[in-house]
Order: structure tokens, then sequence, then C-alpha cells
């Protein structure tokens, strides 16, 4: 798992090296600017078709909620007391039919 963030990091740090080569130009840095941006751009796809883990989803979702009960404390308070009432229910019918 710790191969894709490395991965993600030098694609970073490329990124930053090529921002900061931008303002040179010679025939053999703009050759090779060139295949680098190539090569990084077939790394990006490789990297999105990869697709996120499932660890940096939960994040990213428990990121999202975090947000949302900041942002509307009393909603999430009174959601938080609906999905209560409903799993409760939910439970009682279960050991009612048990």
């Amino acid at each position: 798992m710790e191969t894709p963030r490395q991965f993600q990091q030098l694609i970073n740090e490329v990124d930053e090296l090529l921002a900061r080569l931008d303002d040179e130009h010679s025939p053999q840095l703009d050759e090779l600017r060139s295949r680098v941006e190539a090569t990084m751009s077939q790394a990006k796809s490789a990297l999105r078709k990869q697709g996120p883990s499932t660890a940096s989803q939960v994040r990213h979702y428990a990121a999202v909620a975090d947000d949302y009960i900041r942002g509307y404390p009393r909603m999430a308070f009174a959601s938080g007391i609906l999905l209560g009432v409903v799993l409760g229910f939910i439970a009682a019918s279960a050991r009612a039919r048990d």
C-alpha cells in the first residue's frame, strides 16, 4: 500500500521540477521536458486507473461527514437520532420474527 503513495509523491516532485524549469529553454531541455511530460501523463493515467484505495475512500467519506457535522450540527444530531431509531426498529423487528 505504500507504493502508490510513493509513486504519487514522485509525480508531485517531478511536476514541481518541471514548473521550476519552465523559464529555461534549450533544444535539449525542451525535448527532455516533452518526454518527461508524456511519461508523467501516462503515469498519472495508470495511477487513476488503479483507483483509490479503500483507506483513502474511508478518509474521504469521513472528511465529508466531518464537514457536514461541522456545518450543520443540529441537522447531524437529528439525523443521528433518526438513524438510531431506524436501526432500533429494524433490530426489534428482527428479534420479534425469531
